[in-house]
């Protein structure tokens, strides 16, 4: 098996154009043996972290990247401008940072026109640790070499060579494509002529050949338009993760182009997160701001001197129990070193208090909390409902501990503007949150791009319960969890647990939507593309309550 490394990758978060789901992806890569893959999803890096916790669980090496659109000038608005891809892999955390540092620009200062672009000089500026590469046909040497202009490509291909020295590459792509295949000769020959190194890659959109079919659903759903006249397509079916050995014999002549996939995976130095081996993040601690009283006393000393004076204004009588457990609290809250987490929080739900912007009296694990509720945090009292501390925070399983805590939706935003004025604005920032291609949705997008009547989908739709998934409709999970009962040596709890889940997925098969799928030949070929569909991420938005606050600049 030919050694090769996909350096060139696009998950489902290249948004209704990527059709790799991360999952399905790590399936692959786990079944294949393949033990190196790199991700580059189109102008942003949603996936990163999901994907490098999957492949870590899987022992599987990451590569993060992306592929961001880059410009001359990315503050200028200009509808003719072009947006030209570039791709860029993290070396190391510096290189991570510095993509992540090019990515939120390319959003905050350069999007335009539906698209988050970044201008050379900034990668210039903010090269150390990432390698480059050429990118594909909508590269800028390729661009240049269709319009003619050979002595251009030649000379940008030898200022990215300046940039980045011996982690430059210029990448070469064969899916069948008149273009790709005119401007290849000429490619190789400046590589050759400037003595840069090739690197050829397959421009994957989706995991298996057969999955061509879903990605032109799924940029149908993307353009709005249909199978039979659809507004974007890929011209082949050549976008797939082909096999190192299928790599090689599409780049025979220049087997080195192969066998530099590996050499550019083992260029990475170390891995951008901190894992544990099971993939789970390694949480640091220092990232939480710091909390600075008026008083000049330290976050521990103020926490403490705010719970004693809460505490007699919500008790008549302390006693020895209270007093026990508010000492007891507060050590572990110092020790773990979240007094500043508290404050912060406290001083947030202060300030909306004091404003008139109405706050909720909190709910879930925070609630357990008599510091919390002594500050103000809460207002439940968590020795009168005998709630236990150890579910919010607990030394034996150190993470973040996590208030549930509402605001008024017409007055959130004067909260959250407080938040990012106190704490700094470039420390500040809300989350992006991911519109999916939901059960019953991905029904009706689905048979519109194949041209099937609404009122057929509707029917289908209308027999979905809009909770279960369409594997869940279908039944499909019950034969392998009945096949996990029939291993002798279950444990009896564990045993008990797989039955509960047996029944539940019984009561969700829907023999309604089965008679249908097995019935009728068209809607069966609708609810299959739904199966493959169901779940991908198909637009974002920024998230009406979830807020970072960080003690660095989050880009």
């Amino acid at each position: 098996m030919t050694d090769f490394v996909h350096l060139h990758l696009h998950t489902e978060y290249s948004l209704l154009d990527g059709a790799a789901k991360v999952d399905d992806l790590v399936d692959h890569l786990v079944k294949n043996g393949i033990d190196t893959c790199a991700i580059t999803d189109h102008g942003n890096m949603y996936a990163s972290l999901y994907f490098a916790e999957e492949c870590v669980k899987k022992g599987i090496k990451y590569i993060i990247g992306c592929e961001l659109y880059a410009v001359d000038d990315h503050l200028q608005r200009n509808f003719n401008i072009k947006n030209e891809h570039i791709v860029l892999l993290a070396k190391n955390k510096t290189g991570y940072k510095n993509i992540v540092k090019l990515d939120s620009l390319s959003y905050i200062d350069g999007y335009y026109a539906g698209k988050p672009r970044i201008s050379y000089d900034l990668i210039k500026k903010h090269h150390e640790g990432v390698i480059c590469l050429s990118a594909c046909l909508a590269g800028r040497m390729p661009q240049l070499l269709l319009e003619g202009d050979y002595e251009g490509a030649k000379k940008w291909a030898s200022e990215m060579k300046e940039i980045f020295g011996e982690d430059f590459y210029i990448e070469i792509q064969d899916h069948g494509i008149p273009e790709q295949r005119q401007v290849l000769p000429d490619l190789i020959k400046i590589a050759r002529e400037l003595d840069i190194q090739l690197v050829a890659t397959n421009d994957v959109h989706y995991i298996e050949k057969e999955d061509y079919e879903a990605h032109s659903v799924l940029l149908c759903i993307q353009t709005k338009s249909t199978l039979a006249q659809p507004k974007m397509r890929f011209s082949t079916n050549e976008f797939y993760m082909k096999t190192g050995d299928e790599m090689l014999e599409l780049f025979h002549y220049v087997p080195e182009a192969i066998s530099n996939t590996r050499a550019i995976a083992d260029k990475i130095e170390e891995p951008v997160f901190d894992l544990k081996p099971n993939g789970d993040p390694i949480r640091d601690t220092s990232l939480i701001p710091l909390y600075k009283p008026d008083d000049g006393s330290s976050s521990p000393d103020y926490l403490t001197k705010l719970t004693w004076t809460g505490l007699e204004k919500r008790y008549a009588n302390i006693t020895p129990e209270i007093k026990e457990r508010v000492e007891y609290e507060l050590g572990i809250i110092i020790k773990m070193g979240f007094a500043d987490y508290f404050l912060i929080v406290w001083d947030y739900i202060n300030w909306s208090r004091l404003n008139g912007i109405p706050v909720g009296p909190g709910r879930g694990s925070g609630v357990g909390s008599i510091v919390a509720y002594s500050i103000g945090i809460t207002d439940v009292d968590p020795l009168k409902y005998d709630l236990i501390f150890e579910r919010f925070l607990n030394p034996d399983r150190v993470s973040m501990p996590d208030f549930d805590v509402d605001f008024c939706t017409r007055r959130r935003y004067e909260t959250i503007e407080y938040v990012r004025k106190k704490y700094h604005p470039e420390n500040v920032a809300q989350i992006v949150t991911f519109g999916t291609l939901a059960s019953r949705a991905v029904i009706k997008d689905v048979g519109r791009v194949m041209g099937i009547p609404y009122s057929e989908t509707d029917k289908v739709a209308k027999l979905m319960d809009g909770k279960s998934t369409i594997g869940e409709l279908l039944g499909r999970k019950i034969p392998k969890i009945e096949k996990q009962l029939q291993d002798p040596e279950l444990p009896d709890d564990k045993r008990a647990e797989i039955e509960k889940n047996l029944a539940e997925q019984k009561k969700k098969k829907n023999p309604e939507f089965i008679e249908v799928y097995e019935t009728n030949e068209e809607l069966r070929r609708v609810i299959d593309m739904g199966l493959k569909l169901e779940g991908m991420p198909k637009n974002t938005s920024e998230h009406a309550a979830g807020v970072v606050i960080c003690n660095k600049v989050l880009s």
